[in-house]
């Protein structure tokens, strides 16, 4: 009975959490996506600088841990700039968007492989420039071949995302572990928040492939 009471009083605590966590993934997730196409723009410029730029930004990121990321723009970056202390949410946004980028960049690579050949050069006889071959051509076809990866990456953010109570963002973790000091019982609120965590990577795996068969069917009905 003491069990059910505790986790009763435990949910609307996690819960507050919980939205946190989700927008902060929800925003780095958007940020992501916007860099990466971006980077993989970059790559494919033809300009041998900013080719060479792109590929770095990719290599640090995906070798930097994302805790010493966190910590150099949560410590470094106010101290390098000579700025108050920055916002901890928006530095989980930032953090987690630059990470996801790096790695959702090398899916959009893999996908834009995919595309038929030609169709960079078809665009641009029909005059489209090229941004407007990115936004209109192709862009539109990576997502839904990148989707399922896409999916898998948001999963990543959420499972990366609890290293932000480190810089006192009060997201699910940090709930728990608030949860945990003002009952003096881990195991409840932790296996809570463990579900919780669950359910949300789970919904966002199903809604991706319910989007992706929809996607499917829609190209297919074209």
């Amino acid at each position: 009975m003491n069990a059910a009471v505790e986790i009763v009083e435990t949910v609307p605590l996690l819960l507050d959490g919980l939205v946190i966590t989700m927008a902060i993934c929800a925003l780095a997730t958007l940020f992501a996506v916007i860099v990466s196409v971006l980077v993989l723009m970059a790559r494919r410029s033809g300009l041998r600088w900013l080719s060479w730029t792109a590929i770095g930004y990719v290599s640090f990121m995906r070798g930097l841990p994302i805790v010493i990321l966190i910590f150099l723009l949560y410590f470094g970056l106010p101290a390098l700039l000579g700025l108050g202390r920055i916002s901890a949410f928006w530095i989980g946004v930032l953090a987690l968007g630059m990470n996801g980028a790096a790695f959702l960049s090398e899916v959009l690579r893999g996908a834009i492989a995919r595309l038929p050949s030609g169709q960079t050069e078809a665009a641009w006889a029909l005059g489209l420039g090229r941004v407007k071959t990115w936004r209109l051509v192709l862009v539109p076809q990576l997502l839904p071949i990148a989707l399922p990866a896409l999916a898998g990456e948001v999963g990543f953010l959420i499972k990366a995302s609890p290293v932000l109570s480190l810089i006192t963002v009060v997201d699910l973790t940090r709930r728990s572990q608030q949860v945990t000091m003002q009952t003096f019982d881990p195991l409840i609120p932790l296996l809570a928040a463990a579900l919780l965590y669950f359910l949300l990577i789970g919904s966002i795996s199903l809604f991706a492939r319910w989007l992706e068969q929809r996607l499917a069917k829609l190209i297919a009905g074209r």
